[in-house]
């Protein structure tokens, strides 16, 4: 099992400010395995996309909002996406069936 991501471990490969397609700012991380995500802040409404990039293009992760989750900005969105990545396994112990005792 690999080691859990951090922002550390990211390198920012594109940013952009401009108004265009998105309406806001457009951030893509690469991870050391070479995997990108890319966080989209659209204005209106004020949410962030989290997508990470697959052979038939970019396929979106989760959505945040700025007002009802309290994302305030690109790499806060990316770090929520990380820690969500980084939560250890619940166990399960308590839905597997104990084997039969015969008596």
């Amino acid at each position: 099992m690999s080691e859990p991501l951090s922002m550390e471990d990211l390198t920012v490969k594109f940013h952009s400010n401009r108004a265009g397609v998105y309406l806001g700012e457009t951030t893509i991380w690469q991870a050391p395995e070479g995997s990108l995500y890319r966080v989209v802040q659209r204005l209106d409404p004020a949410e962030f996309e989290i997508a990470t990039l697959v052979p038939t293009g970019w396929i979106t992760l989760l959505t945040l909002y700025k007002e009802s989750d309290g994302v305030a900005g690109q790499n806060e969105a990316m770090n929520r996406w990380l820690g969500i990545q980084n939560v250890p396994p619940t166990s399960c112990s308590d839905w597997v069936a104990e084997p039969r005792t015969e008596a």
